[in-house]
């Protein structure tokens, strides 16, 4: 449980609104541009293209990652900043965007890769934001920057967060959706065998 506290602390998203550098000024500090992808049109959230970049602070370290969703002259922004400033040369593939039905209603969402922000034990992160159909918008799932190593099971319609503790315990967590909500179903820890 510690773990998970842990883990909520050190990475938060949110929208530009919630930010603690304003949209206005984001344009002033250096960003680099990571990755963009492009959906087939075929109806409003298809049309969306999206794009990310990495906010640098003072030490020329990245200290957030900047999500930028466009449609036409519809947009959104969504910065997630890390609470673990990393050196551009060790971001390895942060930034990524991945297309995911996430809340398993049909509809593609949006999972962006933050990073690895572990020692012992590979543990990775993510956000994610969904599409809302009554707005016409995407809407960030808070719970989900939280989780390590979250996996969509679409078959199941679940997300599993699954890693190793620092004590070498087994931590499973699942969760579901309902009414538009992610929440947790079951959780279990197998503690580790104790070596003789």
């Amino acid at each position: 449980m510690l773990l998970f506290a842990m883990a909520a602390l050190m990475v938060s998203c949110g929208m530009n609104t919630n930010q603690k550098t304003p949209v206005s000024n984001i344009a002033s500090v250096p960003t680099e541009t990571a990755t963009e992808t492009v959906v087939k049109p075929s109806s409003e959230r298809d049309s969306y293209t999206f794009s990310t970049s990495f906010r640098k602070d003072e030490n020329d370290q990245c200290d957030a990652i900047v999500l930028n969703c466009q449609s036409g002259e519809k947009s959104q922004q969504f910065v997630c900043e890390l609470i673990w400033p990393k050196d551009m040369d060790f971001l390895g593939g942060a930034g990524e965007i991945e297309e995911e039905d996430i809340n398993f209603d049909g509809i593609p969402d949006v999972q962006l890769y933050l990073g690895s922000f572990s020692i012992d034990s590979p543990l990775e992160y993510y956000a994610a934001f969904v599409w809302d159909e009554t707005s016409q918008s995407f809407k960030e799932v808070e719970a989900y920057a939280g989780l390590p190593n979250p996996t969509i099971d679409a078959e199941k319609q679940r997300i599993v967060s699954a890693y190793h503790d620092l004590s070498g315990a087994y931590n499973e967590s699942i969760y579901g959706w309902k009414d538009g909500t992610m929440s947790l179903l079951e959780s279990r820890v197998e503690e580790a065998e104790e070596d003789e």
